[in-house]
């Protein structure tokens, strides 16, 4: 209650009041009494403006123990990497993506080709593969040729998982 009464939740708060308003049929009244008793809170009698109750404030040891009683603020919430790229300058790409892979973002290629369904007629296919650049003119990891993005993306996947357990010993 003293610690409502001052309008303070966590150490580190500022007090920006020091009242309670309560009469004696309010749930809290017994405690504010008790409070006046150990000398901690004033009573002061009713007016216009409390709406015909007493109201109390904080004496000076209700506000050490009020503010010896008040926990520790939480710690600051973990970062993120994606905190670390809205912060950043922007010299590190301009997506998330380039932030977390620089240069070795990972791209889709394509090819077409000409072939004969199961008729004997000639259609167009268009396949996709996905991979990694090493640098400029190697390739660190790729997938397969597939019929479609979402399986070339996770033949791709799957062949950056066996990359990465041929380097873990």
């Amino acid at each position: 209650m003293l610690q409502h009464a001052l309008g303070i939740r966590i150490r580190g708060d500022k007090s920006y009041r020091n009242h309670f308003v309560a009469g004696p049929g309010h749930h809290d009244y017994s405690d504010l009494m008790a409070l006046v008793r150990a000398g901690m809170m004033r009573e002061h009698p009713a007016s216009q403006i409390t709406g015909g109750d007493p109201w109390f404030d904080v004496t000076g040891s209700g506000w050490t123990t009020a503010f010896d009683a008040l926990p520790e603020p939480p710690k600051p919430p973990k970062r993120s990497r994606y905190d670390e790229f809205l912060d950043a300058d922007g010299c590190l790409g301009d997506s998330f993506g380039e932030f977390l892979c620089g240069g070795r973002l990972p791209e889709f290629e394509s090819r077409n080709d000409l072939r004969r369904d199961d008729s004997g007629r000639l259609i167009w296919i268009t396949e996709y593969r996905m991979f990694r650049n090493f640098d400029f003119w190697t390739r660190d990891v790729q997938g397969g040729w597939c019929s479609t993005k979402k399986d070339a993306k996770a033949s791709y996947k799957a062949a950056l998982k066996a990359s990465k357990e041929k380097v873990t010993p």
